[in-house]
């Protein structure tokens, strides 16, 4: 039996110097949600998580409440633990960072290396990596230049997670305006999706397609639901763009989501998640597999076909 720890950070003092009124909120308590039951259910685990004080919690013992962020970094109460599974956005990168920390004090740590994550985070930098690795991706601008003119365009942040902050916009003046910290992509239209991805450190596993649902309100894009477990008629391109995907970044590993569009013919990616996402909720429901239990007894995996959907609504 291995002890877990969980450190999903907008519930478990990630915010415990701000508001708890977080975008990510919602989403944060349908994934940790999840992640505690499927660690309930594990017959490999015992597993502990950060509360932040301000939040209820259902399970006491499960808890370790916190009124300040010292336990977190506490690399003594750390090494009690076999693994830590961090849980952290992208944003201001954060996931980097901590992942960095830990790797640095010898803390086992059920993630992606901190440099695979560092290259993931940083929308710029990775659409470099693509074009390097030659990898379907959208160009990224970090400036406004006059062959953008006249096309729809997206801002995004350039060290953000999810939507948290994706603008439409045709608007010269505020394309000219923008800051260091956001990025500049074309609108592409098409479709969709995530990928759910168990990495090894030598082999993968596509668990499941997802479709994205994105709903547009004045020129701002968000995540309104997610069907999860669906076909897709790209299936074996896809498998082909996820090996080539683990031959340039090896240091993937565990849960990673793989957001794309596809066009016809053309895959394009649009991010790689190297962490948990939203869509991990529906993946027990629909192929009947506790992604805790594959990470830590680390057995390969058999035949995961299965044709259950599993519907997400995001009300964050």
């Amino acid at each position: 039996m291995k002890k877990i720890l969980i450190y999903e950070y907008i519930t478990g003092g990630g915010l415990l110097n701000e508001d708890l009124t977080s975008d990510l909120m919602s989403e944060a308590n349908m994934i940790t949600s999840s992640v505690y039951d499927s660690c309930r259910k594990s017959k490999y685990v015992k597993h502990n998580y950060f509360r932040d004080f301000r939040l209820s919690s259902i399970n006491e013992k499960e808890s370790i409440f916190l009124r300040d962020n010292s336990k977190i970094y506490d690399i003594d109460f750390l090494r009690k633990y076999d693994y830590v599974l961090p849980i952290l956005p992208e944003i201001d990168m954060r996931l980097y960072l901590y992942v960095e920390y830990l790797e640095k004090n010898g803390v086992d740590a059920v993630i992606s290396n901190s440099q695979t994550i560092k290259t993931c985070s940083d929308k710029l930098k990775f659409y470099k990596f693509c074009q390097k690795n030659s990898l379907p991706t959208i160009d990224t601008y970090q400036k406004y230049s006059s062959n953008l003119h006249n096309k729809l365009l997206l801002i995004k942040d350039r060290y953000g997670a999810g939507c948290s902050h994706i603008e439409i916009t045709k608007n010269k003046k505020n394309l000219e305006l923008i800051k260091d910290d956001k990025i500049i992509q074309p609108y592409i239209t098409g479709d969709d999706y995530s990928i759910s991805i168990y990495f090894t450190k030598n082999n993968f596993y596509i668990l499941t397609i997802n479709k994205q649902i994105l709903e547009y309100k004045n020129n701002r894009a968000r995540l309104s639901s997610i069907i999860v477990n669906v076909e897709h008629p790209a299936y074996l391109k896809i498998i082909n763009l996820i090996s080539k995907i683990k031959d340039s970044l090896p240091g993937l590993y565990g849960f990673v989501g793989v957001d794309i569009i596809t066009k016809g013919n053309d895959i394009f990616i649009i991010e790689i998640n190297p962490r948990l996402t939203t869509s991990f909720i529906g993946i027990y429901d629909t192929i009947g597999i506790n992604i805790i239990d594959l990470i830590i007894s680390r057995k390969p995996l058999k035949n995961i076909i299965s044709g259950k959907k599993y519907h997400i609504n995001n009300h964050g």
